[in-house]
């Protein structure tokens, strides 16, 4: 018999109801949220997107069948129920009846099918592919009934599904004649009203959306101001209601501005150090562990997020349950130039680090690096890019080491796979082991965590070893508003999430 994964469905409001409870405060209907984001955004198109920017635009117009809670947990979404297979190679999903897009029209199985078959579709070249698997059959079994058969066993595929996304069903209506997504069309509680190339974006509320009595607000405007300073300034002085995040140096000072609400959370992600392992130095593993040895990471942590983050040496923390305390780079000075003269880098070498316009945390942290290395006769240039421009030159390999963040990991493939098996879409260091790939492919397929944990903790060890990335630290996730603002939770996947916001005051 299939074992199958029914949920009884709480009413739509559970998650404003929650909220508005804990306030003691009904919420208001209308007004403006005006939002500003930390960086740039790039392709509205969720199965092009790459950027943490896009996503928490499209997490407030598109979704998928199912969803994380603000607790973390796996519920129903547009899906009401799903079950698997005994043979464990395909998944069922029932989805939620009288959902309509954002165009009024009802979203139905063929909708999901088409969705997913262009995420995978070869020509679309999602990087994102990966998550459901690129020979994925995708079959409309009937109106409101999805099937998703995949070639081997994947016991988190509805976990994958609700951690992007890229995975959420889109209108084929969002398609243009030229095969483009400008602006997509989806079941969300927003729509995109206007985009004005990446400085502004002005989000409206879905007449259609399915949450009956949401989303509150009537619209959100979104404008990026790249750097922290400017960002907090506007927040103080009443120019916008809703910052992305703040520099952790001026948390002290915030949380005492008593027009400023600050909130932290754990979050799941990593901050790294990705080197080019196509081309020389980085291609000699013994360099990349000068460089991991050369690094005292307590020190980068305090300076790049002023200490609101955890020093690591692998992809995860020791919050998650995807935890490893494989740690053996410890500083040691004496090794790393032991390992750069057995290398034949003696006398060391010059390079390139490119941290992100926007992120300040990736700049500091790369100054910090450059004075370390320095010491083992590396000598290190820091040249910020825009974040649009670091992810031209992740698809190029036009640099010699990237400094960003990994984020929104629920699951320990969203930790290993996407950017480190062979020929994954974000595995822009070109970092290849068969070892490693094999013992990702099958912790895929596993239900159990002890032994999907083992597998893990192989690859991982793997992973530290060959050090394509130099892991530094997994930082925590701040959010700041005005005190008009009610209603948004800081999750520890950093999702934005504004259907559940309300503002207090005049909304005449």
């Amino acid at each position: 018999m299939a074992k199958r994964f029914i949920f009884f469905v709480v009413l739509v409001l559970a998650f404003a109801v929650n909220i508005a409870a804990a306030q003691d405060m009904e919420p208001q209907n209308g007004g403006t949220l005006r939002a500003a984001w930390q960086s740039e955004w790039e392709s509205l198109d969720p199965h092009v997107a790459s950027s943490e920017a896009t996503f928490q635009v499209l997490n407030n117009v598109l979704e998928t069948l199912t969803f994380f809670d603000n607790d973390m947990n796996l519920i129903p979404w547009l899906a009401e129920s799903w079950e698997r297979s005994d043979d464990g190679l395909t998944w069922t999903f029932y989805l939620r009846e009288g959902v309509l897009f954002s165009n009024g029209r009802e979203m139905t199985a063929d909708d999901v099918v088409w969705s997913l078959q262009r995420l995978i579709d070869p020509e679309v070249a999602s990087g994102n592919a990966w998550r459901i698997g690129t020979d994925t059959i995708i079959e409309a079994v009937d109106t409101y009934t999805v099937a998703i058969t995949t070639s081997a066993p994947s016991a988190t595929l509805p976990a994958s599904i609700a951690a992007n996304k890229s995975i959420a069903v889109m209108a084929p209506e969002s398609v243009n004649d030229e095969g483009f997504v400008d602006v997509p069309i989806g079941t969300g509680p927003f729509v995109i009203a206007e985009v004005e190339g990446t400085t502004r974006i002005l989000l409206e509320r879905n007449e259609n959306y399915w949450q009956e009595g949401l989303p509150y607000l009537d619209a959100v405007e979104i404008t990026p101001i790249t750097d922290d300073a400017a960002r907090e300034l506007a927040l103080e002085g009443g120019e916008v209601d809703w910052i992305f995040t703040i520099s952790p140096q001026n948390l002290e000072a915030l949380q005492a501005d008593e027009n400023v609400i600050v909130e932290t959370s754990p979050r799941l992600s990593y901050d790294y150090m990705g080197l080019n392992l196509m081309r020389e130095p980085f291609n000699d593993v013994r360099v990349r562990q000068a460089i991991a040895y050369a690094l005292d990471r307590n020190i980068i942590c305090n300076f790049a997020f002023f200490g609101l983050c955890e020093p690591i040496q692998g992809p995860t923390a020791s919050g998650t349950a995807w935890y490893f305390p494989y740690s053996p780079y410890d500083q040691n000075l004496d090794m790393a130039r032991s390992l750069l003269e057995e290398a034949g880098y003696a006398d060391g070498f010059e390079m390139t680090i490119n941290p992100v316009i926007g992120f300040e945390e990736t700049i500091r942290g790369a100054q910090v690096i450059q004075q370390q290395l320095a010491a083992i006769g590396i000598t290190v240039n820091v040249e910020p890019e825009e974040s649009t421009i670091i992810i031209e030159k992740q698809g190029t390999g036009e640099f010699d080491a990237l400094m960003w963040s990994w984020l929104g990991l629920t699951d320990a493939e969203d930790y290993f796979y996407l950017q480190h098996r062979t020929g994954q879409g974000f595995n822009f260091t070109g970092y290849s082991n068969e070892e490693f790939d094999a013992l990702v492919d099958e912790g895929r397929t596993l239900d159990s965590f002890e032994e999907r944990y083992a597998v893990y903790e192989q690859a991982n060890q793997i992973l530290v070893d060959d050090a394509p990335y130099i892991y530094l630290y997994a930082k925590s996730e701040v959010k700041a508003w005005a005190p008009s603002v009610h209603g948004f939770a800081v999750r520890p996947d950093s999702a934005v999430n504004f259907w559940t916001v309300w503002l207090e005051g005049d909304m005449e």
